[in-house]
């Protein structure tokens, strides 16, 4: 008799999962405009996309803001699009619109609602990057660099050489790097 409600409990634990994506592919995403748009239609924008998760009250993301500005900057004109992924559990268009004005990002921020992609990646700590194509194949998930709230010049640049190789079409030097940053709040 005892078991019956265990029972209930596995099968409606399985039945949430069975709506968690299991893939990036399978996302949603809102962009600030509050126009949903699939993840495969905003990586075909672009020969290669670098999602960065944001939360615009963490130190660790305010550090290196002027690191991710000179990436963008730098990568942009060589066909990498950065776009900004509040995943957290108050994110919506207008405080995605807040956050780029707040962080001065030179790229959209666009909301990920029930943190889908951030768990489909992976993802837990603001700073946390991932490198798709535009099949949305997955090349790099991880930190920007080796720092974390104080820019050393001696940082591993995690991004900067996944890209690098990603445009000279070699293989990339790492798949993952670790994320230093705040911990996401998804719940």
């Amino acid at each position: 008799m005892k078991i019956a409600p265990v029972v209930v409990l596995v099968g409606s634990l399985l039945g949430a999962c069975a709506h968690a994506p299991t893939s990036p592919r399978d996302v949603t995403l809102v962009e600030r405009d509050g126009a949903s748009r699939a993840l495969p239609e905003i990586a075909a924008r672009a020969p290669l996309t670098v999602l960065v998760f944001v939360a615009a009250d963490c130190p660790c993301l305010h550090a290196h803001l002027p690191r991710l500005r000179e990436l963008a900057k730098t990568y942009g004109p060589r066909g990498v699009q950065f776009v900004g992924v509040d995943s957290e559990v108050f994110a919506n268009p207008e405080r995605a619109r807040q956050t780029e004005r707040d962080l001065d990002l030179p790229f959209p921020v666009v909301v990920d609602h029930g943190a889908r992609l951030a768990n489909a990646l992976g993802a837990e700590y603001a700073t946390f990057t991932a490198v798709l194509d535009r099949s949305v194949n997955v090349h790099y998930r991880g930190g920007i660099d080796s720092d974390k709230r104080r820019m050393h010049d001696g940082a591993t640049p995690y991004l900067r050489e996944v890209l690098d190789d990603l445009l000279a079409g070699k293989p990339t030097r790492r798949k993952e790097g670790k994320a230093l940053g705040c911990v996401l709040r998804k719940w």
